[in-house]
């Protein structure tokens, strides 16, 4: 016993219960869900709005704070900073993440953005997310936040779920979906220097990310179709992702003529070009598979190629 107690005495304090400081740390750390819709909150802000209630009570100023409209609304901002309430985690998240909610040219720029900001920077707590947003307030809520965060995703070699995640960002956001569109414009601007390793993020990660807008990937297709700096490699790897991509496949086809209708024609006529040197036609049936349900798989067709109008 008194070896141990030597042995504790000498180690560093950081070293004693290491799995129990781990667990301590995660507290805390996963975000705050969203609460259900509860009529009777939104319902007294109504009647406040319309003067026939005075005050709101401090639990329905802690709801409304995840109401977008209403949380990112003057009135309401100016009422929470004049009540003195204390704004604790839960309210705190709710305010930014109503920001990113709305996070639409010239929203950014508005007052309320700001109040926010200062909302977060006034954040006593040791919450994680709370410390990690108050430390970066223009990565978090600057305008120019999504491409901060666009240009952190392409240097940190991980993955975009993964790299959403330590920021704590909620991913079908317009803030994530700006992150999103920013990334991948930063690595089709790079892809002469180092194409191999932007296309895999291109084609692995940004690419198939389940959030675009599909006008805006289609657009995005079209710009990554028309860059000069596309490699043979590269462009192999990229016309396969184009026909196997259920919004996309085969422009040759006629049942694929419509989804290709919001691509730029120059980026069309190009990728037919790729088509007719590769001499490939790829389309798909949609199928069933007992215990898996629908899907689709490739087809083996004898289509002729046919001019895409």
């Amino acid at each position: 016993m008194s070896e141990s107690a030597i042995c504790l005495a000498t180690r560093p304090a950081e070293n004693y219960f290491q799995n129990l400081r781990l667990t301590v740390d995660k507290i805390g750390s996963a975000p705050v869900r969203r609460p259900p819709p509860l009529e009777r909150y939104v319902r007294q802000w109504n009647e406040f709005m319309s003067g026939t209630r005075d005050d709101l009570d401090r639990g329905t100023m802690r709801y409304l704070c995840w109401e977008p409209n209403i949380a990112t609304s003057n009135r309401f901002l100016a009422y929470l900073q004049n009540s003195g309430m204390e704004l604790g985690r839960r309210p705190l998240e709710g305010l930014v993440r109503s920001c990113h909610s709305k996070w639409e040219w010239p929203f950014p720029i508005q007052p309320p953005v700001a109040i926010i900001r200062t909302l977060v920077a006034g954040y006593p707590g040791s919450n994680p997310i709370l410390v990690r947003w108050k430390s970066h307030p223009d990565a978090v809520l600057g305008p120019d936040g999504p491409e901060l965060l666009a240009r952190a995703f392409v240097c940190s070699g991980t993955t975009l779920n993964d790299h959403l995640d330590g920021w704590y960002l909620e991913p079908q956001s317009p803030f994530v979906q700006q992150i999103v569109e920013a990334a991948t414009a930063a690595c089709r601007g790079q892809l002469g220097r180092s194409s191999r390793d932007l296309a895999t993020l291109l084609l692995k990660e940004l690419l198939p990310w389940p959030g675009w807008k599909l006008s805006t990937f289609k657009t995005e297709v079209g710009a990554l179709i028309l860059h000069n700096a596309i490699t043979e490699e590269v462009r192999k790897t990229f016309e396969h992702f184009i026909l196997t991509h259920k919004e996309l496949g085969d422009p040759r086809l006629p049942d694929n003529h419509s989804k290709w209708a919001e691509v730029p024609q120059q980026a069309r006529e190009r990728f037919l070009q790729w088509l007719h040197k590769e001499k490939t036609t790829i389309s798909f049936e949609h199928v069933f598979r007992e215990g898996e349900g629908w899907g689709w798989q490739p087809r083996d067709d004898s289509a002729k190629s046919v001019r895409f109008g």
